[in-house]
């Protein structure tokens, strides 16, 4: 059962500027026996040192994963927005060769001079901060062979594109941004219900040269109207709060495992990229409702029940909204195939990949073509067997 947490202090939003480079700390974490940089393991689930082998446990948290008030935070945003706190991040410097870089939307990358793994602190960076996260639990390796499993099975794909096609780009472990939201609902409806009922109706046609009476049932609905209420509780609603990679991408990546979340960890971003959110908790929360809506409509045709429903008027309230701010761990990357770059994602938790991909139309042609003689030759040898014609009903 989720817990409501209506405390502003656990946004953390203290220390914003409007330009924080002197406040931001940067993290990164050094092997103990030769002092190279920890990156997280998903095969080991620990730090691992790539040098020397050592591992370094990660320690398990038993912090319960909370939501958070939804209206607590919307008047916390408005009142940093009237006071022009809005906290961007400029400069980064390296703790390990100290050159300074620039992260765009992110808060946990490589640097780009030493390849050290830098994770900024997120509590400088954006008002709401993640405090859960799910690891990566699929390696590079298997996200590749998940890749070349996709390649081959998929339909309608050019011939040479398993040959032809390439990973042009190393793959890219990052970590991005997510909203869930918890909403209990309430709605009033007004519609009418249908019923369906069958008119017998006489109609006269030619067979085999005769004129033929023949009876016929048409379909009627009678309707009237009805009005109640439905009450649904969502749980988890999950929105992406990226801007990187297109919705109809990453969307195709669910079901996400969210009742395996651990407290958030620096340590689990340790050699990976991980996103800032650039969807706002508000904009996350209006997608969510027309998620909710949705069900909200299938609820209530449910209950008006009948053979067919019409909806005229919802009334919606929600009550103890409450959100979490999260990270999800998805492998990136692209192949090329005739000078064209496709994009695809796999699911760092079970991979499961989608993607953008080319099509043959000479193999939707040809299926096309064969679809239309077989229903042709079906439809040719009930005519010669008079099996059409037994469907006639004479008087």
């Amino acid at each position: 059962m989720t817990t409501t947490i209506k405390n502003t202090h656990s946004y953390n939003h203290s220390h914003t500027h409007s330009s924080i480079s002197d406040d931001i700390s940067q993290t990164h974490f050094p092997c103990e026996q030769c002092g190279a940089d920890l990156i997280y393991s998903p095969d080991k689930q620990q730090l691992i040192c790539d040098y020397c082998g050592f591992e370094n446990a990660i320690p398990v948290s038993f912090q319960e994963i909370k939501e958070y008030d939804f209206k607590t935070a919307l008047q916390e945003l408005e009142r940093l927005k009237h006071e022009g706190n809005n906290a961007t991040i400029s400069i980064i410097q390296c703790p390990s060769c100290a050159a300074e870089f620039t992260l765009e939307n992110e808060f946990s990358a490589d640097c780009p001079f030493c390849g050290t793994p830098v994770v900024t602190s997120t509590e400088h960076i954006r008002f709401i901060q993640p405090k859960s996260l799910l690891p990566f639990r699929i390696t590079d390796e298997q996200a590749i062979d998940a890749f070349d499993q996709w390649v081959g099975g998929l339909w309608f794909a050019p011939s040479k594109l398993k040959k032809i096609s390439r990973r042009d780009e190393k793959l890219t472990g990052v970590y991005l941004p997510y909203w869930t939201y918890d909403s209990d609902t309430k709605s009033r409806y007004k519609g009418q219900r249908g019923t369906v009922y069958y008119e017998r109706q006489i109609y006269y046609t030619v067979v085999d040269g005769r004129r033929v009476r023949q009876v016929r049932s048409v379909p009627k609905i009678r309707w009237r109207p009805v009005s109640g209420q439905v009450s649904q509780f969502f749980d988890d609603i999950l929105i992406g709060a990226s801007k990187t990679l297109p919705r109809n991408i990453i969307d195709h990546l669910e079901p996400w495992d969210l009742e395996n979340l651990v407290p958030y960890s620096e340590a689990y971003l340790s050699g990976f990229h991980s996103e800032l959110y650039q969807v706002t908790v508000d904009q996350g929360y209006m997608q969510a409702k027309n998620i909710m809506d949705r069900h909200i409509d299938k609820a209530i045709r449910e209950d008006i029940g009948g053979d067919q429903q019409r909806v005229s008027q919802v009334s919606t309230k929600h009550y103890n909204t409450t959100f979490k701010h999260l990270l999800l761990p998805v492998w990136s990357a692209a192949f090329k195939y005739r000078h064209k770059t496709y994009r695809y994602v796999i699911n760092g938790r079970n991979g499961k990949i989608h993607g953008e991909r080319p099509y043959s139309f000479i193999k939707i042609l040809l299926a096309i073509l064969i679809t239309l003689s077989i229903l042709g030759t079906g439809f040719y040898f009930l005519e010669k067997s008079g099996a059409l014609e037994q469907s006639h009903i004479r008087y």
